[in-house]
């Protein structure tokens, strides 16, 4: 092979290698990414799954209890039975800074 083909060849190899590793690295990255986001994607569902399961258990509850549906109206309206004690408990007043 004469050195000028050999130095054509070069010229022409280097830059398809250089692209193709460029472009193992773009997609390596992308695979990266969209992993990561189907995991928390799949960690997103499994939270609403449970906060569903955990409404469905409520609902399940207030309509066959009473005492469990008044007592969710009283917290909802912020409002007590004749036999319950309300408790107010305040909030502590920050104290001033001393230079």
């Amino acid at each position: 092979m004469s050195p000028v083909l050999r130095r054509a060849l070069w010229l022409t190899l280097l830059p398809l290698l250089v692209l193709a590793v460029w472009g193992w690295l773009a997609v390596s990255a992308t695979v990266r990414d969209t992993r990561r986001e189907r995991a928390d994607l799949e960690a997103r569902r499994d939270r609403l799954e449970t906060g569903n399961r955990e409404l469905a258990r409520e609902v399940a509850s207030l309509r066959q209890d009473n005492g469990a549906r008044a007592r969710a109206a009283r917290e909802s309206l912020d409002v007590v039975a004749p036999d319950e004690v309300l408790v107010i408990v305040p909030r502590p007043t920050p104290s001033p800074r001393v230079r």
